[in-house]
């Protein structure tokens, strides 16, 4: 009989994790599929985004400097006077007289009941014509073609009874087209206006 004690077997080791860890283009790779889920699932969310930031960027850029402007006066009488009748809405419930034969140049006297104001406008001249509005006991107003054929003047003031003074003359440049003689006429509230 041996003294010999047997010895407890050791434990054997635990043997090593032999599963590969992953490599960096697999981390990658999965890294790249979750990114490309999340881009599906906001896709729409960036389309409409980009849609609406397209749509309104352009008018947003028109309509916020609006927001911060005054907005043009009304000009009813005194005010329109020296004033553009376009700038004022003024044009919007004009009348016209035009006299009715030996009108050279399609001289024209504009009135807004509204404004009460009146312009002249010259509708067939060249460049350099003139054309003057002037006010019985007011003010006067003159505008020269600067291209084309057409140019109207600042507005002047009436009141509800109103005599105007309109006056279109030629240019004295060489290059003119046709030869005509300084044009006038007179008008009043009763005037033929339409």
């Amino acid at each position: 009989m041996s003294n010999h004690v047997d010895e407890p077997e050791p434990e054997p080791e635990p043997e090593p994790d032999r599963s590969p860890d992953p490599s960096l283009f697999q981390r990658s790779w999965a890294r790249m599929q979750t990114l490309g889920r999340w881009l599906r699932a906001h896709a729409r969310h960036a389309l409409v985004v980009g849609i609406i930031t397209a749509v309104l960027g352009p008018l947003a850029s028109y309509l916020v400097p609006k927001l911060f402007e005054d907005p043009p006066p009304s000009c009813p009488g005194a005010g329109c006077d020296g004033k553009n009748p376009k700038d004022y809405g003024c044009a919007a419930d004009v009348t016209s007289w035009t006299p009715p034969g030996g009108n050279p140049v399609g001289v024209q006297l504009r009135y807004s009941k509204r404004c009460g104001a009146v312009w002249g406008r010259i509708t067939r001249g060249e460049p350099g014509d003139t054309v003057t509005v002037q006010v019985t006991g007011g003010s006067s107003h003159s505008a020269s073609i600067d291209y084309g054929p057409d140019q109207y003047t600042r507005m002047a003031r009436v009141g509800a009874g109103f005599r105007v003074r309109l006056c279109a003359e030629p240019s004295a440049g060489p290059d003119r087209k046709r030869s005509w003689v300084r044009y006038c006429f007179q008008a009043t509230e009763h005037s033929a206006w339409n």
